[in-house]
């Protein structure tokens, strides 16, 4: 699952959740495939944002967990102070757990 940026949606995507306007309506519902004739009416309609299946957008800010576990290993190379090593330990842990709840709100929103 991914929201993104109107700007973002292309033809073939499918919604995750409902798309709805700032008034509340429902405009297309969950599982829908978007169609070009969707994201004008969704332009006209002020929507900015849509929750999308899957992770068909790479955006920079959004890197799996073994990007950052690998980045995060990058930034600690040659450190010894055990001080240091301690907050990298816990920014693992942390990264981690992150993770781990990010999989299981997904699994929830499935039911």
């Amino acid at each position: 699952m991914q929201r993104l940026p109107l700007s973002y949606i292309k033809p073939g995507m499918k919604t995750y959740e409902e798309v709805i306007d700032a008034n509340g309506r429902v405009l297309c519902g969950k599982g829908v495939e978007l169609t070009e004739e969707h994201i004008k009416r969704f332009e006209e309609l002020g929507v900015t944002f849509i929750t999308v299946e899957g992770n068909p957008v790479p955006l920079p800010w959004e890197k799996s967990l073994e990007v950052e576990l690998a980045e995060l290993e990058e930034r600690f190379k040659g450190i010894t102070d055990e001080n240091l090593l301690e907050i990298k330990k816990s920014l693992e842990e942390f990264l981690k757990e992150k993770y781990l709840e990010s999989e299981i709100q997904e699994i929830f929103k499935k039911y």
